[in-house]
C-alpha cells in the first residue's frame, strides 16, 4: 500500500473512534401504553457489532500494508 492509502485508512479510522465515542450515551425510548414509562437504550449497543467489523478490516488492510 501507498503512504497516500495508509493516510487515508487512518482518517477512516479515526473517523470510527469518533463515531464510537459519539455513541456513548443512553437515550430512552418511550413506551405507550396504559401508564407511560422509558427504556433505557444504548445506541452504542445498536451500531457496536458494524464498528466493530470495520476496524478488524482496517486493522487488516493496514497491517497488509505496512
Amino acid at each position: 500500500m501507498t503512504n497516500e492509502q495508509l493516510n487515508e485508512l487512518q482518517n477512516i479510522r479515526n473517523a470510527v473512534d469518533d463515531l464510537y465515542n459519539k455513541l456513548k450515551v443512553e437515550l430512552y425510548e418511550k413506551q405507550t401504553g396504559v401508564k407511560v414509562k422509558y427504556n433505557q437504550v444504548s445506541p452504542h449497543k445498536l451500531v457496536e457489532g458494524n464498528l466493530q467489523y470495520i476496524v478488524e478490516k482496517i486493522n487488516l488492510l493496514q497491517e497488509a500494508g505496512e
